[in-house]
């Protein structure tokens, strides 16, 4: 049964040798808006592309339990989702929780504000046409307090499980994207809120962001020790098909004081990100060659420098004490808004200091490192922060990590050929795969008036053994009930979005009378 023709394989055979161009699908990664044609660039090339087993478009953000917002522009977004049904990708967009301080937190405790949520994210994604959705709330973690957790924490269960089936019961998928948990203590290092295990089973994808280590003072992006850590801790709790690896296609530059007793100039200090595809050239820029910590898998480089300018000091402002004789009947209260005290500043001093610059950033080593980590666990792989961020070569590394999945023709197995019949119910089981890729796919199934997409997710073991690769996620288990009579049950393997599907297969059944 096939699901739609692999053209791009014809193409890029003309370019490639045919080991270069076996799918070998691990690799994941967000676009986002702002550097649109930069991200799609990488999944859209004939040979990076094999790479890829799904795309998220970085283009949504909830601001209330009924709005999601799109942030970036449409044009981009369409330019985007076609360049990823052009290669056959799934598309999982992400969106981000834009409500503020608790605010979702009191949305999720709210059942009724919790069901409205979830209504909003199902018809994006069926008004879309998207294959699933990613989401990415990171104000419990970032913005919410740890103190708000415990309470936050059930709410976001049972949100994620609502989700999940709303979703599964319409063939689509559900990713979820949040930071990482590690360690052996009680509760553990790390986001605890989010309960990995907790939410597994109602998940397509959890992606863990294991990046932003070091951010106020100078060190490793994401150190191997600690991702060893993440992989460690999220695999024996999620199934590990289930599992991507987040990791940085970004780096830091910090410019610090390396004598603490010195006063610097105004803006000689600070933190600023640093793309990979741009380290290189800030090292030449010094006549500085980077090199590579092999303690951490991560590419570092550094130089110190004199700097001399002004230093402007504030002169805090007067008290100001408001004269005994007001008439309170005469003059209306004061807005409190508009009460900032005015700056006033010394004369510039010239100061002098010596700032230690320090650059840390992953290379497609790094990448390569993690990604053969992760796969290493049985992990489905890896996603990139952000597409458009990384070097040139990062898919050439990434290319030359074994075989990943089988690879051929999305296929459909029936448990019982013709199904199950008992009484006035057939009883449809089996399971679908499409091998180039390890997500569940979905499946139309049609009979007398029962017409029904569902996912194909459910537990099968047996699968994995015989495709091993794929994870055993892709099974479907179906009950309907007829009236007498007899019928053509037919089912269809579902493509992506914008693909074909399977020719449907189809078979007699007959429902005696009672």
């Amino acid at each position: 049964m096939t699901l739609r023709p692999r053209t791009a394989l014809a193409i890029v055979a003309l370019l490639f040798t045919l080991a270069a161009c076996e799918p070998n699908r691990f690799v994941s990664g967000w676009v986002p808006y702002w550097g649109a044609t930069a991200g799609r660039a990488g999944f859209s090339d004939a040979n990076a592309s094999t790479l890829f087993s799904e795309v998220s478009p970085f283009w949504f953000s909830a601001t209330s339990a009924t709005t999601i917002s799109q942030v970036g522009t449409e044009s981009d977004l369409t330019a985007t989702i076609n360049a990823a049904r052009r290669a056959g990708l799934p598309v999982l967009p992400s969106m981000t929780d834009g409500t503020g301080k608790l605010v979702m937190a009191g949305i999720l405790a709210d059942p009724a504000q919790r069901a409205v949520h979830v209504q909003a994210i199902v018809n994006l994604v069926a008004a879309r046409g998207f294959d699933g959705i990613d989401l990415d709330y990171e104000g419990f973690a970032f913005t919410d307090g740890k103190a708000s957790w415990p309470t936050t924490q059930p709410n976001w269960v049972a949100f994620v499980s609502e989700l999940g089936v709303a979703l599964h019961d319409r063939g689509k998928l559900l990713s979820v994207t949040i930071p990482p948990t590690w360690g052996t203590t009680s509760p553990p290092s790390g986001y605890w809120v989010y309960d990995q295990q907790a939410i597994a089973g109602a998940t397509d994808r959890i992606r863990l962001m294991v990046y932003d280590f070091s951010v106020g003072s100078p060190g490793p992006i994401a150190p191997m020790s600690w991702v060893n850590q993440v992989i460690t801790y999220s695999g024996a709790r999620v199934p590990p098909s289930k599992l991507q690896l987040g990791v940085p296609a970004y780096g830091r530059h910090w410019a610090t004081k390396q004598v603490s007793s010195e006063t610097c100039p105004d803006g000689a200090l600070s933190t600023k990100s640093v793309q990979m595809n741009a380290a290189p050239a800030l090292a030449a820029s010094r006549g500085l060659t980077p090199t590579r910590n092999t303690t951490y898998g991560e590419m570092t480089f550094g130089w110190a420098e004199k700097v001399t300018g002004p230093r402007g000091a504030p002169i805090p402002p007067p008290i100001l004490v408001p004269p005994s004789n007001q008439i309170p009947s005469i003059m209306g209260a004061a807005d409190p808004t508009g009460l900032q005290p005015a700056q006033r500043l010394k004369p510039l001093s010239i100061v002098t200091c010596t700032v230690q610059h320090t650059v840390y950033y992953p290379d497609a080593e790094s990448i390569r490192q993690r990604a053969a980590a992760a796969l290493g666990a049985g992990w489905s792989g890896i996603v990139i922060w952000a597409l458009g961020y990384e070097s040139a070569d990062v898919f050439d590394a990434l290319g030359s990590i074994s075989k990943q999945r089988p690879g051929g023709s999305p296929s459909l197995t029936l448990d019982s050929n013709p199904p199950a019949v008992t009484g006035t119910s057939v009883r449809v089981t089996g399971w679908a795969v499409d091998p180039e890729f390890d997500l569940p796919v979905a499946v139309r199934i049609t009979v007398g008036a029962f017409d029904s997409t569902v996912l194909a997710r459910l537990d099968r073991p047996d699968v994995a053994a015989a495709l091993p690769g794929v994870g055993p996620f892709h099974g479907f288990d179906q009950n309907i009930t007829l009236a007498p009579g007899s019928y053509t049950l037919c089912i269809t393997v579902k493509g992506w979005v914008g693909q074909p599907d399977s020719a449907p297969a189809c078979q007699p059944v007959t429902i005696g009378p009672l």
